[in-house]
């Protein structure tokens, strides 16, 4: 990441990913091959995650309350 890159375009690793969501990287495997969660892929082997692409995805799962 560089000084100008807004922190919410900041690429993360699937570790990190596990780290801050609680989800074991097995799972975030999982979710990716079948498209369940939005992903960079860099190359075949390697990919990352967009943090505002994931808030964004979080944010799909939460239920305004009434």
């Amino acid at each position: 990441m560089t000084p100008e890159t807004p922190r919410n375009e900041r690429l993360l690793t699937i570790q990190e990913v596990s780290k801050w969501t609680g989800l074991a990287v097995g799972t975030l495997y999982h979710f990716v091959s079948q498209r369940r969660i939005p992903v960079v892929r860099l190359s075949k082997r390697c990919i990352r995650f967009r943090y505002s692409d994931l808030l964004d995805w979080i944010q799909t799962f939460i239920q305004e309350t009434r």
